[in-house]
């Protein structure tokens, strides 16, 4: 199989979206200012370290849009907190494929002063424990995909020596328009862009240019006031995306009131799989399969990753050694379980 297989690829644009100067000079006057308006004094006059709440439906991009950040982080020292669904923490997993200083389980040290962890229990005091190391200039909360962000931005409101620093809302250029279509799936998605204080219009490379521009167009009427930044391959200005309420957009208080409820199921494979037949099944996979991620090992002794959202796949070698483990997100249990049964045959 060729390195890279994924269904309904298109061609990427000649633009280079997601950099300052797209931007009218107003903005660039905000987002110099971002850097001071981030660390504000808190109780006793110690220092507050800005939270970002990422935040988008499941294959959004998020998690491309954080290993780009910690991977390209303006001289800044950031901090990211993983929240996944499922047993298996696929995206924290696959953030420790980047460089790294030291590892413990539940923390990755980078070499540019950049960190991950995963949510441990309480996100309030998981981000105590951050901000109270001092050691970080920002930190980014990776929302998982069915997560209501409000109710993550109150708990960041409410953790000591933290401050909000916005809600950023990822949305699909490829999956945006069949998202707000769907009765189940819509409301989720339109409550994530509501309560974004920035919108990122992601994988604008796979999309056309006219389509990009129209689903800008579209978001700007979904979410009047916000900035909608279009980025390629997560690639953002961490002045735009760190600082993001500074915007001048409010998000709504009624947390926990969007309930969106699936079900997941993890498949170990019992021996290595061919890519190509990992792909077969992809192409034909069960109807109500929203997400599916991990790692399951080849034929060749080797590695592969695989990342779907609903009919669209990719499959790649994976750039280090996982433990094998796909994580399916189905909408209801049945549906998880059958698709895990059939997933689980080819092993």
């Amino acid at each position: 199989m060729n390195a890279e297989t994924n269904s309904g690829d298109r061609g990427p644009l000649r633009a280079q979206p997601g950099g300052i100067d797209e931007f009218d000079a107003a903005w660039q006057a905000t987002v110099g200012s971002i850097a001071a308006a981030r660390r504000q004094p808190g109780d006793g006059g110690a220092e507050a370290v800005g939270v970002t709440v990422l935040t988008g439906f499941l294959g959004s991009g998020k998690t491309t849009v954080l290993r780009r950040l910690l991977t390209e982080p303006a001289g800044l020292r950031i901090a990211a907190v993983v929240n996944d669904i499922g047993p298996v923490n696929i995206d924290a997993a696959a953030l420790e494929g980047l460089h790294v200083a030291s590892r413990t389980p539940d923390r990755v040290e980078l070499t540019n002063g950049c960190a991950c962890c995963a949510l441990v229990d309480d996100l309030a005091e998981t981000l105590e424990g951050l901000a109270g190391a001092q050691t970080s200039d920002a930190i980014v909360v990776e929302a998982s995909g069915v997560a209501d962000p409000a109710t993550l931005a109150l708990a960041v409101e409410g953790a000591a020596g933290c401050t909000l620093d916005g809600v950023v809302a990822v949305v699909d250029a490829q999956q945006l328009a069949s998202q707000l279509s769907d009765p189940r799936v819509g409301p989720a998605v339109r409550r994530q862009i509501d309560v974004a204080h920035l919108v990122v219009l992601s994988k604008v490379d796979l999309a056309g240019g006219d389509e990009a521009a129209g689903l800008t167009d579209q978001l700007s009427l979904l979410a009047p006031g916000r900035m909608v930044v279009p980025a390629a391959h997560g690639r953002i200005d961490p002045r735009l995306l760190l600082g993001a309420a500074l915007r001048g957009a409010t998000f709504p208080s009624d947390a926990g009131e969007h309930p969106f409820e699936v079900a997941t199921a993890v498949v170990t494979p019992a021996r290595p799989w061919e890519a190509a037949e990992v792909a077969r099944w992809f192409e034909s996979s069960p109807p109500g399969l929203m997400r599916a991620k991990g790692w399951f090992p080849s034929s060749d002794g080797g590695c592969h990753e695989v990342q779907a959202v609903g009919r669209s796949w990719r499959i790649v070698p994976a750039a280090s050694t996982h433990d094998p483990a796909i994580v399916l997100i189905c909408s209801s249990q049945e549906t998880v379980d059958g698709a895990a049964a059939s997933l689980q045959q080819l092993g």
